[in-house]
């Protein structure tokens, strides 16, 4: 049989220990609630002490306590799984960090995260990326065995790659570099799928998330026909946090 823990979700600005909610992610029903050290505190619920697969099931059951906390608070996430043996431990973790933590939540406070992916249909795809030379490649190599094409083919994948390039770079340009300047940070994800245009993080403030979706649907308006938009958040702050806890002595499980 586990051991019980404390699954830790988020850090926050808050000096009362006061339930905040419920999550189901250990099993059963628990309260969220807050674990002070000073003006700080851990939000965390009872649950088994072990490793958590990221399936579904436990990254919406996370993701529903994040998004009751940022109704209230400016929370500063750390990784989906993030479990520690006690109460007593985490505040040792807290009272060990405390200045890293307090600059993050100060530095993060009343801004958010938004995520913005933009994918090509595939026709879409087709009428952007291919030129007379990469047509007339494909027709070259259609229907005929590998050995028989090999230099047109990997000619023909070079030709792709760099005008997928090419044309990813227009977007980036014309709907990401106007959004990034509205914004407090932002940052493009690497390792793209082919057919997808970019993936976007933006920082902004609270203040700001009418004027920006304004923005995201003016910029992304011509380009409706052909292209996919998954406009997401608000998040908290999860591509712009680095929290590198000193958990010296203790047995916190990530």
């Amino acid at each position: 049989m586990n051991e019980t823990g404390k699954y830790v979700f988020c850090f926050i600005r808050e000096k009362e220990n006061t339930v905040l909610s419920s999550s189901n992610i250990g099993g059963g029903i628990s309260p969220v609630y807050t674990l002070p050290y000073r003006d700080i505190s851990a939000v965390v619920c009872s649950t088994a002490i072990r490793e958590y697969d990221p399936t579904r099931k436990y990254l919406l059951a996370h993701q529903r306590v994040i998004t009751k906390i940022m109704e209230k608070y400016s929370p500063v996430p750390l990784a989906f799984g993030t479990v520690g043996n006690s109460d007593e431990e985490i505040g040792r973790i807290i009272a060990a960090n405390y200045e890293m933590l307090a600059g993050q939540i100060d530095y993060f406070q009343d801004k958010m995260e938004l995520g913005l992916r933009i994918t090509w249909e595939d026709e879409a795809y087709v009428r952007d990326i291919e030129d007379e030379d990469i047509r007339e490649l494909k027709k070259r190599v259609s229907g005929k065995e590998e050995d028989e094409v090999l230099p047109e083919k990997i000619r023909l994948g070079k030709l792709v790659e760099a005008a997928t390039y090419a044309k990813r770079n227009e977007y980036i340009e014309k709907i990401y570099e106007p959004l990034s300047k509205k914004a407090f940070r932002s940052k493009l994800k690497d390792n793209i799928p082919i057919k997808t245009v970019f993936n976007a993080y933006f920082l902004i403030k609270k203040s700001m998330s009418d004027e920006f979706d304004d923005s995201v649907g003016k910029l992304c308006k011509p380009y409706e026909k052909g292209l996919v938009f998954s406009y997401t958040g608000p998040w908290p702050p999860y591509n712009f946090t680095d929290i590198r806890l000193d958990s010296s002595g203790t047995d916190i499980v990530r």
